[in-house]
C-alpha cells in the first residue's frame, strides 16, 4: 500500500509541475478533468477492442437508425472523441490565454470534428465489410445471433450476426414480432437485402 501511495503522490506532484492536474475550481481545471475522462475512456475502449478482436464480448448496446449497420461502438468512439477535443482543445486554449468563451468554442470545434472523422471512419470501416463480393442471397436461411437488440414491429435499430460460407456477416436486423429481440437470441434470416436483413427468433416465443 506504501508503494502504490508513493507512486500515487509522484504522478499528481508530475501533473501538478506540468499544470494537467485537473479540479473544478477554474475553466482550465474542468477541461483538464473533461480532457482526462475522455482519455481513459479511449484507452478503455481501446483495451475493450483488443479483447473483442479475440473472441471476447464487450460491446455497448446502444441502438442507432443508421442503415449500414454501424450502431452501438460507432457512436460511442464518436461521443468520445467529442469528449477528447473539447477537453483537450478548451485546456489548450485556456493555457495560451484565451477567454472562457473562446476557449469553449475552441473546445467545440475540435471536439466535433474529432467526432465527423470518428464516425466518418467507422462508417467507412463497416462499409468495407459489405462490399460486392458478398452474395446477400446466400444469407436467407442463415442463423445467427442478435448483436444489438431488435425492437418489434419492422422499427429500425437493430443488428445481427450471421454465419456466411466465407465470414462473419454484421448487419442491420429488422422484426416484425411484437416484442424486441435482445442481445444474443438465436435468429434465422428470412429476407436478405444490401443494407439490412429481415430476421425471425429461431425458436418460436410465447408473446
Amino acid at each position: 500500500m506504501d508503494t502504490f501511495l508513493r507512486i500515487l503522490s509522484s504522478i499528481t506532484d508530475v501533473l501538478r509541475a506540468a499544470d494537467l492536474l485537473p479540479d473544478f475550481s477554474s475553466a482550465r481545471g474542468i477541461f483538464c478533468a473533461i480532457a482526462w475522462i475522455a482519455t481513459l475512456l479511449t484507452l478503455g475502449s481501446m483495451v475493450l477492442s483488443f479483447f473483442m478482436d479475440f473472441g471476447g464480448d464487450a460491446d455497448v448496446d446502444v441502438p442507432s437508425d443508421t442503415p449500414d449497420g454501424a450502431t452501438g461502438a460507432v457512436s460511442v468512439r464518436a461521443i468520445i472523441g467529442f469528449l477528447l477535443g473539447l477537453g483537450w482543445g478548451g485546456y489548450i486554449a485556456v493555457q495560451m490565454g484565451c477567454g472562457v468563451l473562446p476557449s469553449i468554442i475552441a473546445g467545440l470545434a475540435l471536439g466535433l470534428l474529432l467526432f465527423f472523422i470518428i464516425a466518418g471512419l467507422m462508417r467507412l470501416i463497416y462499409g468495407l465489410k459489405s462490399d460486392g463480393s458478398l452474395n446477400y442471397a446466400e444469407l436467407e436461411g442463415a442463423t445467427g445471433t442478435v448483436y444489438v437488440t431488435i425492437p418489434p414491429h419492422g422499427e429500425p435499430g437493430g443488428q445481427v450476426q450471421v454465419s456466411h460460407p466465407s465470414r462473419l456477416v454484421t448487419m442491420a436486423a429488422v422484426q416484425f414480432g411484437d416484442s424486441p429481440l435482445p442481445s444474443q437470441t438465436r435468429i434465422v434470416v428470412v429476407q436478405a437485402s444490401t443494407t439490412c436483413l429481415t430476421v425471425r427468433p429461431l425458436t418460436p416465443t410465447n408473446s
